[in-house]
């Protein structure tokens, strides 16, 4: 049979110990809330920001348990309207087509901050400018962001795509440059004509950056994910951001990180893949996120684009930037 507390001392260890526990149940953190990001490519350096994040704990600090989908899915921003992804990687372009279709979809932080596609040819082409290309076959995969990038540049020279030859090559372009099939490829600044060079191979780089001003690739959410949880956005915003800043001021400690999601990676490879991650590095600022702060997106580059695919018949309308464009989510300079 229990005794009864019947001395004070024990009444007040009793009520203690009550308070204690309601505490610590109080103190308790929640669970994590799991978000998923559609990487839309295979594990890679260019995805730096969410692997430091991950690494840091820059998510685990915003209560926030993140997997990485790597399934090169062409209905990425599909599935993230329809909220079977919380966020995806994509490119602007890619944003404004989805929603000139009635696909619900918003950029919420841009990792690209430069348009980062680049034409790309062997320096003894005699290749310099786009109207170097009159006569030329040019490859690249005939779709997406690197053809909106040689549309766009070779009407911004004044050369017609007839003088032109586009040959579609998939995503060989390396391959096909080197074996002469094509006199010059369109791929990312930040990839090609690095590989290119760590073969051996001297490049001339067009720039895309130096004739438009486009929108590159970010992060993207749909409407219902901005109405459903704009909280849980505003932490992964918040984590992405610090995931920017700690690769830019310590790339090599980033590098690190990445290598812990590329363990198939040769001495060669990593050294080829260190120098891709400092040539992504420097896609990620521009004059705009100077002035405004890392991460966000100039307005006027998605009316540029817009106007842009509209007039090369890429998009049949146009959708207010107030949609396409969420920033309030980033964090003031």
């Amino acid at each position: 049979m229990m005794k009864k507390l019947s001395s004070p001392w024990a009444l007040g260890m009793l009520l203690l110990a009550v308070l204690l526990g309601a505490a610590s149940l109080g103190l308790a953190k929640p669970r994590p809330r799991t978000l998923t990001i559609g990487m839309t490519y295979i594990p890679n350096v260019q995805f730096a920001p969410w692997y430091v994040a991950q690494e840091r704990g820059y998510f685990r600090e915003e209560g926030l348990e993140v997997k990485f989908d790597y399934r090169m899915d062409i209905d990425a921003l599909q599935l993230v309207a329809a909220g079977q992804l919380d966020l995806a990687v994509a490119g602007g372009d890619q944003v404004i087509t989805a929603r000139a279709q009635g696909i619900p979809v918003s950029y919420l932080l841009t990792l690209y901050a430069k348009f980062p596609p680049a034409i790309v040819a062997k320096a003894d082409s005699g290749i310099k400018s786009p109207r170097d290309l009159i006569g030329k076959r040019i490859g690249l995969p005939l779709y997406g962001t690197n053809l909106l990038a040689i549309k766009a540049i070779l009407k911004k020279a004044g050369v017609a795509e007839s003088q032109v030859q586009l040959v579609d090559v998939g995503y060989t372009q390396i391959p096909s440059l080197t074996a002469g099939k094509v006199d010059a490829v369109v791929g990312f600044a930040n990839n090609e004509p690095v590989k290119l060079r760590a073969a051996g191979q001297a490049v001339n780089v067009i720039a895309s950056w130096d004739y438009l001003n486009l929108v590159g690739h970010g992060l993207v959410t749909g409407e219902g994910q901005l109405k459903r949880s704009p909280e849980l956005l505003r932490k992964m915003v918040r984590a992405t951001q610090k995931g920017m800043r700690y690769a830019l001021d310590e790339p090599d400690q980033t590098f690190a990180i990445c290598l812990k999601y590329l363990p198939e990676l040769g001495r060669d490879q990593q050294r080829i893949e260190k120098q891709v991650l400092y040539e992504s590095l420097k896609l990620w600022e521009n004059d705009y996120t100077r002035q405004h702060g890392l991460g966000r997106s100039d307005p006027k580059a998605w009316d540029e684009s817009q106007r842009l695919m509209l007039e090369l018949g890429l998009i049949k309308k146009t959708t207010p930037v107030r949609r396409l464009l969420q920033q309030q989510f980033l964090e003031a300079r």
